[in-house]
């Protein structure tokens, strides 16, 4: 029996070729993702990480700290800030923050010279090697309180940090303290005794062991991060495989219900027919994972490119890698043909004398009735979560209830294509022969041409989804930002980007300027209530004049409370006097709310005074709002390379372009399933033809010529293509439009649908239907009239 199966499955190699391209395909996602989850992990753990031999205390006071008992050494280190200025007259490009990029030298191993000589002078620096920047250059230096300085390049440094958020990795180094210490590193053979004599006079220590340990779980945690990232992508298009490995074997179990049942009848056990699908499938799954493997390890280093651009990652394949690699390219592949095993394990000895196979009526409705349930349980959970300020269990159970639909909808497929293919097949009664015979063949077999286009469905239908997402996400940002943000208000925002933050001597200089009034907004994460999220520390003043929040509730006065948007208070069951507690950077603010707004969950959720701030907070403005003339700001910061200076419709156009990169970054990735669809209606053809060689051949016989039989095949092909297509688009726009109501807080109804881009995704799908169809047509236009016939 293994012998025969073995020899039946190198017998046909377009159909082995197929298959194993769909499995290839998954299991490359799958490879490329772990491998650039391992290689930034290896990066990370064994960079060249400092292990402190003693203390760390932050915020300490160096002399006062030397005095301990068993230190040998104490050291004050410098984070300033350090805005190094290209020669192109920009911000030089850094994977830290301007306001952290400065330090001083010193000789506890921290820095690593590899050319050059260190600053031993006022006037003179060092600079992190991977920046660029030569020896014996002079370079202009941005430093904290709105001062620089032009100081000459005689040393470049390679660092070596402690692997800590206290710790960044610097890209100034001057040679003198250039302002308090953020920390200071005592050197001790005792560091636990240390830390505990630091500890009782008010600070936090932490030994340089205790550092490493941290460094290393971080490492650990970025990497684990990346891989839940990636991994969903992946297991996407593993699921899609999964469409069309089923969907193959299930024709092909069609196509030898006869062979089955001649083995029944010479003695072949239920068992023996089961096993040799699976061994079958077991071997296309081996020699898929081999080839995905190969494209995994191929793919890997432009993922690292795209994800990770400008960081030197150690290219990292582990034997865990390999082996998953296998183990899911078998586990999916046999888990796929499962199905078909049985079937053919089913199989009567009696079928041998049928020229046919059907499924049987009571499987057909069997999955209609499951489709019919999973789409009314989706109705009613989405129909039960309508509100837009519903809390998170609502939102989960909305989002659940859109897959669910979906799945209820791909049941359903067969059910739709019959419907849909119908009247489709009685208009084509009056196209030419090839449009015809083409939307015939694929009207058919419903259930054949749905289980081909639902890989196309998923992959376009995710696509979409997100899609629609980002459509609205684009339509929200525009019209809260042109609703809270006057047209007249100016913007400073630093050039280093959102996570960075300006100098408080900005704000300071901007208020100096005739005629300018401003208000400086700080963004940071916040416990609400035992609710993390976004809030904005800002000048009361600025609420009326550079902000215009919409008030649907109390007051916008921020010296009576905090101003929370309407779908946070509804989350919250807060309402205009309710208490708040804000816990920030570790300080916790009592208040209450004055006021409630209308804005979107991706933008400030809440609005507090920032007199209560903490001062940490306080001297870092995110973003400063001015009302003036635009002019003569522009002139005070005309030679500041690290402030942007911009206006609400340039900053609008900033906001919807970044989030449009990450959703073409998403799409490039789903875009991997759309492509094993192409491949799945590629592998569905091949094996109608094969199956319909007798047919083809009459046809022939009857006078069709080479290319009717070519435009016969490519219009079935585009059929099923533009079922799927259009199936995914509904499924799409309709999951998206829950997704931006559970996510963004909106009503459902009030979704942007991205119709440029279905309208490019339409041509694209009929594209790759004619391209899908080349081979196959082309095979079938040279079948042998006489052999087919024979």
């Amino acid at each position: 029996m293994l012998r025969a199966t073995l020899r039946d499955l190198f017998a046909h190699k377009g159909r082995v070729v197929m298959t194993v391209v769909a499995v290839a395909l998954g299991v490359a996602a799958t490879v490329a993702s772990l491998i650039v989850s391992d290689s930034v992990s290896m990066t990370l753990s064994h960079r060249d990480i400092r292990v402190l031999d003693g203390v760390s205390v932050p915020g300490g006071d160096r002399d006062r700290l030397a005095e301990l008992d068993g230190v040998t050494r104490a050291t004050g280190i410098v984070v300033a800030r350090a805005g190094l200025v290209g020669d192109n007259g920009k911000l030089v490009a850094a994977d830290t923050l301007p306001e952290q990029a400065g330090t001083n030298w010193d000789d506890t191993g921290r820095f690593v010279l590899v050319a050059g000589r260190a600053p031993a002078r006022p006037g003179e620096i060092a600079v992190n090697a991977a920046v660029g920047i030569h020896v014996g250059t002079k370079h202009r230096v941005l430093l904290a309180g709105g001062k620089r300085d032009n100081p000459t390049v005689v040393g470049l440094f390679r660092y070596r940090s402690l692997g800590s958020a206290s710790d960044p990795t610097p890209v100034v180094a001057h040679a003198t303290s250039t302002g308090d210490y953020s920390r200071v590193e005592l050197t001790t053979d005792s560091p636990d005794k240390v830390k505990a004599e630091a500890q009782a006079l008010g600070y936090t220590a932490e030994t340089g062991a205790e550092l490493s340990s941290a460094a290393q779980s971080t490492a650990t945690d970025n990497a684990d991060d990346l891989r839940e990232t990636l991994l969903p992508f992946a297991a996407v298009a593993l699921l899609v495989g999964m469409f069309v490995i089923a969907n193959t074997f299930s024709m092909l179990i069609t196509q030898r219900t006869q062979q089955y049942a001649l083995l029944r009848a010479v003695g072949a056990h239920r068992r023996q027919v089961r096993r040799s699908v699976l061994v079958e499938a077991s071997a296309l799954g081996l020699v898929g994972g081999t080839v995905g493997e190969i494209f995994g390890i191929a793919l890997g280093p432009l993922m690292i490119a795209v994800l990770r651009p400008g960081q030197e990652i150690d290219y990292t394949i582990t034997p865990l890698t390999i082996g998953v690699g296998y183990l899911v390219a078998i586990v999916v592949t046999t888990l796929s043909a499962y199905g078909a095993a049985r079937r053919a394990a089913s199989v009567s000895p009696m079928a041998a004398l049928r020229l046919d196979a059907t499924v049987t009526r009571q499987a057909r409705n069997r999955r209609t009735a499951i489709g019919l349930v999973a789409v009314a349980v989706a109705v009613t959970a989405v129909l039960a979560t309508l509100d837009p300020a519903a809390d998170t269990t609502a939102r989960i159970v909305a989002i659940g209830g859109a897959i669910i639909g979906a799945f209820g909808i791909l049941l359903l497929a067969p059910v739709l294509a019959g419907l849909v293919l119908r009247p489709l097949i009685a208009l084509a009664r009056r196209a030419g022969p090839a449009t015809r015979l083409g939307v015939q063949n694929a009207g058919r077999d419903p259930r054949r041409t749905a289980g081909t286009a639902t890989a196309i469905t998923v992959g376009l239908g995710l696509v979409r989804a997100f899609g629609t997402l980002s459509a609205t996400l684009t339509s929200l940002i525009g019209s809260a930002d042109r609703a809270n943000i006057p047209a007249t208000t100016t913007i400073l925002e630093p050039a280093a980007g959102k996570s960075a933050a300006l100098d408080a001597s900005d704000l300071t200089a901007v208020r100096s300027l005739p005629g300018v009034t401003a208000a400086a907004a700080r963004t940071a994460l916040a416990n609400v209530n035992g609710t993390v999220f976004k809030v904005t520390a800002i000048e009361p003043s600025a609420l009326g004049t550079v902000l215009t929040p919409q008030l649907t509730a109390g007051v916008a006065d921020l010296r009576r409370g905090v101003m929370i948007s309407r779908n946070q208070a509804a989350m919250m069951a807060v309402r205009p006097g309710s208490a708040l507690t804000i816990t920030v950077d570790g300080t916790a603010i009592h208040t209450v709310v004055a006021g409630v707004y209308n804005a979107t969950e991706l933008q400030s959720s809440l609005y507090f005074d920032v007199s209560l701030a903490p001062a940490k907070l306080r001297d870092r403005p995110s973003m400063i709002y001015a009302a003036g003339p635009r002019a003569a700001i522009e002139a005070a910061f005309h030679d500041r390379p690290d402030v942007v200076v911009t206006d609400r419709d340039a900053l609008v156009a900033a906001d919807i372009a970044e989030q449009a990169l990450a959703f073409v970054v998403i799409d490039a990735m789903f875009g991997v399933a759309i492509v094993i669809g192409v491949f799945g209606v590629v592998n569905t053809l091949v094996l109608s033809v094969l199956e319909r060689t007798r047919e083809i051949g009459l046809t022939r016989a009857l006078g069709a010529g080479r290319r009717l039989v070519r435009r016969m095949i490519t219009m079935e092909s585009l059929v099923i293509s533009l079922f799927g297509a259009l199936s995914g688009v509904l499924i799409g726009v309709g999951v998206g439009a829950v997704m931006q109501h559970a996510m963004l807080g909106q009503e459902l109804l009030a979704f942007t649908a991205p119709f440029d881009a279905i309208g490019l995704s339409l041509p694209g799908i009929v594209a790759c239907g004619v391209l899908a169809a080349l081979w196959p047509a082309h095979r079938a236009a040279r079948t042998d009239i006489l052999a087919a016939i024979t």
